[in-house]
C-alpha cells in the first residue's frame, strides 16, 4: 500500500479521522482533522498496513489505494 501526504484515514475506536501531513524520522505523522482534537499519531508504513488490515484504521475515500 502507498501512502503519501494528504491520505485520510479514519481511526474506528475513536471515530476520528486524521491526514498524513508529513515524514519524520523515517514514520509517517498523521494530524487531526478535527478542530478539537490536537493528538497526531506516529506510525511506520508497515504498522499502518496492519492497522488498515486489522480494520483499526480505514483509508477514507480519495485516496489512492
Amino acid at each position: 500500500m502507498t501512502m503519501k501526504k494528504g491520505d485520510r484515514f479514519l481511526a474506528t475506536s475513536s471515530k476520528q479521522s486524521y491526514v498524513v501531513v508529513e515524514e519524520w524520522c523515517g514514520k509517517l505523522v498523521l494530524a487531526p482533522v478535527a478542530e478539537d482534537n490536537d493528538e497526531c499519531l506516529i506510525y511506520s508504513a508497515s504498522e499502518i498496513e496492519e492497522l488498515v488490515s486489522t480494520r483499526k484504521l480505514i483509508r477514507e475515500e480519495g485516496c489512492n489505494q
